[in-house]
């Protein structure tokens, strides 16, 4: 629901919402129906041409919404049980009725000889609003080859929203002629089924693809009346037939969706099994052979300017098995100096300096190596 489109700060929004909520039921129900008599006052208030009494209402909307998500906007609208969208669906028209301003719905305007589908709701910000244009018969024309067109407006005050859904429809009449719906979206949208409530339309949506099943002809013919009795039985027959087989396929295709859905799943859950299966090995045996005290050579290193480590021995002081990593120093003895007073200090303790090393950069080396070194 929007009203007025304004530029308030986050900060004062948040802080005007609270202060309209403080006055506010604190329970689900009653917040819902605040909600309500707002989308109620924003729609007379729009027909009246009202901008200031729209904003108010829209503002007191808002309010109800974060105060039912918890005292905050964040997230109100980030799923179907947040907040936002819980009130949303409390307000929304009646499905094929028109929807006041403020509500979401969806209803059919004939503008022309051409029927449209109008879905209608917010646009971006406060006081923007949505409308979808949908083709309902799809082998008349229509104001996009796509069967679709995408509108954003404000609210247009001194006129109800399917008064407004048909200025716009209109309007584009008038910029440019109607086009024939394209065939592969006429094929793609012939299998998509438009709402339940569209089964009451009269005369009945023509939903016929472009393209008919190998056996079928689609033909356009003006036949006397005792025959086009006659002829319309045969299609009604052929369009059974024809939906039979649609179903079948888009059965047989949602099946290998499925089916290639679950085989997607299973080969990921077999890549995570079998990296952790490898992972775990590679913990197993790194903690296993590394040791506090175990001599190493670097036989790898993570980036060319220290390929001169590369043969360098070192000595193991702590093993970090869930990282496959060590500490180490250089293995080599402790330098020691005389100092001016005559005394035997230390000068250099590789001990003293120790870096971090990779399992897969070290190779342990064997007794015989060992003993040699020493």
């Amino acid at each position: 629901m929007g009203g007025k489109q304004t530029d308030t700060p986050p900060a004062s929004r948040e802080q005007h919402a609270a202060a309209l909520a403080a006055s506010m039921p604190d329970d689900k129900a009653g917040l819902l129906a605040v909600a309500l008599a707002a989308v109620q006052e924003q729609h007379a208030a729009v027909l009246a041409g009202d901008d200031a009494a729209a904003s108010t209402a829209a503002e007191r909307y808002e309010a109800t919404v974060w105060k039912l998500n918890g005292g905050g906007f964040f997230g109100c609208m980030g799923a179907d049980d947040a907040a936002g969208k819980i009130i949303e669906r409390h307000c929304r028209a009646v499905p094929g009725a028109v929807p006041m301003w403020g509500q979401r719905g969806e209803f059919v305007i004939q503008v022309e000889g051409i029927r449209a589908l109008v879905e209608f709701g917010d646009g971006f910000g406060m006081g923007r609003t949505h409308f979808a244009f949908r083709a309902v018969d799809l082998d008349r024309p229509f104001i996009s080859e796509t069967g679709y067109r995408s509108h954003f407006d404000e609210l247009i005050a001194g006129h109800t929203v399917d008064e407004a859904a048909t200025g716009i429809f209109r309007a584009y009449l008038t910029e440019s002629k109607p086009k024939n719906i394209a065939a592969a979206d006429r094929d793609r949208l012939a299998s998509q089924s438009l709402p339940s409530w569209c089964s009451d339309l009269v005369p009945k949506a023509s939903r016929m693809p472009a393209t008919v099943p190998a056996g079928f002809a689609l033909v356009d013919v003006v036949l006397p009346a005792h025959k086009a009795f006659i002829v319309k039985k045969w299609a009604e027959q052929a369009q059974k037939k024809i939906e039979a087989i649609q179903a079948e396929k888009q059965a047989k295709r949602e099946q290998e969706r499925a089916a290639a859905a679950l085989e997607k799943k299973r080969r990921e859950l077999e890549r995570q099994a079998a990296e952790a299966a490898n992972l775990n090995a590679r913990e197993e045996v790194g903690a296993g052979q590394f040791r506090p005290g175990q001599r190493c050579e670097i036989v790898s290193v993570h980036h060319r300017v220290f390929e001169r480590d590369i043969g360098k021995r070192i000595i193991i002081t702590k093993v970090h098995a869930d990282t496959r990593q060590v500490w180490a120093h250089d293995d080599k003895p402790v330098r020691y100096r005389i100092n001016r007073n005559g005394r035997r200090v230390v000068e250099c303790d590789p001990a003293c300096i120790q870096s971090i090393y990779s399992f897969d950069a070290l190779r342990i080396l064997n007794e015989g190596e060992n003993d040699h070194e020493r």
